[in-house]
């Protein structure tokens, strides 16, 4: 148990909660390309449809959908699909 457990200091424990927590969660776009489901990751939802729109554009995958890095879907296809075409439009995500 860490040292700050068993000498129950709240304040320390909360601070390395929210410390651990501050980091925003990465986005992991899956996507087929023409033989297997791949994945990439990314910094935020933002930046994961970016690069599924220029796989869109180029015509080389088929989107699947945005997850977490603990795999809580994000996005599921028809979502993706949505987020990719208002990205098309310059309307935000």
């Amino acid at each position: 148990m860490p040292a700050d457990f068993l000498a129950n200091d709240f304040g320390a424990i909360a601070h390395a909660m929210r410390r651990e927590t501050s980091s925003p969660p990465a986005a992991v776009l899956h996507f087929w390309d023409a033989f297997a489901l791949l994945t990439s990751v990314h910094n935020s939802v933002e930046a994961a449809v970016e690069e599924a729109y220029a796989l869109v554009a180029s015509h080389t995958a088929t989107l699947n959908c945005i997850t977490a890095t603990d795999c809580t879907v994000l996005m599921d296809d028809k979502a993706l699909a949505e987020a990719v075409a208002r990205y098309a439009e310059g309307m935000p995500i």
